[in-house]
């Protein structure tokens, strides 16, 4: 059957222009502009921007995927890191504590060998003996080991020591320089009284911090504290220990 074609829709007679209206003169005959008629195909899509730019602009963009996984891998690094710190700390904890309990090493004996006042009175010039009883346990010593000098309860000078190595029964002697402000007057007596000895009684405090090590295992970091009594019979020349005290305790 032949397809019947429908009649265009007729369209409404054109008015006669205007003779007094000047733009009808620059206008065709039969031809609206105030109306337009656009056709476009149904087959043509038009997309801004182009797909080549939009494909460009995807590539650029970060993948969601690789952030999620290094935020990951990040947080996984600090957890592993926390984790193994803890239980260095606790593992030496516990091998410091079997060191300790199987071992039971001895604390460190101190004595005073000698004592000088020096020709500025606010200074004297100590010598000390550190023995190490342990048969099979050396000891390291660290730096800035500090000692302080009191006469009657006040203390008139101080100084520090350098850190050591001692082996197994090693015994080892240390000079130590100590700095004053004030010469009490018992030291100035003491000191110019050559016709008849005078004695003077100080004490001695000593901090010392140290590890107790035996091969590769060693212990943790122990605190020394010894005090020490001593008697001189004199400051002035070819000063002698009359009696001295000392006593160690660990922490």
């Amino acid at each position: 059957m032949e397809e019947r074609l429908r009649p265009a829709p007729s369209l409404p007679p054109e008015s006669p222009p205007d003779k007094n209206d000047e733009s009808s003169k620059f206008q065709s005959p039969g031809i609206d502009l105030n109306t337009y008629v656009v056709r476009v195909p149904k087959d043509q899509v038009y997309r801004f921007p182009p797909p080549e730019n939009a494909r460009l602009a995807e590539l650029h963009q970060p993948s969601p995927t690789k952030q999620a996984k290094t935020s990951r891998c990040c947080l996984c690094c600090i957890v592993v890191s926390v984790v193994f710190l803890v239980l260095l700390i606790v593992l030496g904890g516990v091998l410091g504590g079997l060191f300790s309990m199987l071992l039971s090493p001895k604390d460190p004996k101190f004595s005073l060998e000698s004592f000088k006042v020096a020709e500025k009175k606010e200074k004297y010039s100590i010598s000390l003996r550190v023995q190490n009883p342990n048969a099979d346990l050396g000891i390291s010593y660290k730096n800035n080991n500090h000692v302080s000098l009191s006469l009657d309860g006040k203390q008139i000078a101080n100084g520090d020591y350098t850190g050591m190595n001692q082996d197994p029964l090693d015994t080892t002697s240390f000079g130590v320089a100590l700095k004053g402000s004030k010469t009490p007057k018992k030291v100035e007596e003491s000191i110019n009284n050559t016709k008849k000895k005078v004695a003077v009684t100080f004490s001695l405090a000593i901090h010392s911090r140290a590890r107790m090590k035996m091969g590769l295992l060693s212990s943790g970091t122990m605190t020394f504290h010894v005090s020490c009594i001593f008697k001189l019979d004199t400051l002035a020349n070819s000063t002698r220990i009359l009696s001295q005290q000392c006593q160690t305790k660990r922490n």
